[in-house]
């Protein structure tokens, strides 16, 4: 028989489904603070991309962290496509962006010294609240999710 997890609270979904609707925040949080413009191209962006990888929880959810891409230039564009050419992606960031490039070329990797339980992931969502309507946030976490937040 398969090991029961402890619950937080019946409101409060698995870690891992926490992880989700936080990177799904985060994504969206990001396109809008580059008013959904590649900022490559200038074209419409629909893919967030981290400047720090993922993996980093220290700088994971920040927004700063983050850039709005479209998906020619997120994945596909040879001479700056950060996942095809990240030498190339960073010169063009040097050029276009220097004051996020400074930031992180002095500290690409900071420390996290937290935990990533349950009640981290939910302030998280708490701190993403301010960036969405009532309705918007509501459906990307869910109306029992958003109660127990409140």
């Amino acid at each position: 028989m398969a090991k029961q997890r402890k619950r937080t609270n019946k409101n409060v979904p698995a870690k891992g489904r926490l992880r989700d609707i936080c990177d799904s925040l985060w994504g969206k949080s990001v396109l809008a603070d580059w008013n959904h413009r590649c900022a490559i191209c200038k074209g419409r962006a629909t893919d967030p991309h981290h400047l720090v990888p993922r993996q980093h929880y220290a700088t994971r959810y920040e927004l700063s962290n983050g850039i709005g891409l479209c998906s020619r230039c997120h994945l596909w564009c040879p001479d700056r496509a950060p996942h095809q050419n990240a030498a190339g992606f960073m010169n063009w960031l040097e050029w276009n962006h220097p004051e996020v490039y400074l930031r992180y070329s002095n500290d690409p990797r900071p420390e996290f010294t937290g935990t990533t339980n349950a009640d981290y992931f939910c302030e998280l969502i708490r701190g993403f609240k301010q960036y969405f309507d009532e309705e918007q946030f509501i459906k990307i976490v869910g109306i029992r999710l958003s109660s127990y937040l409140a």
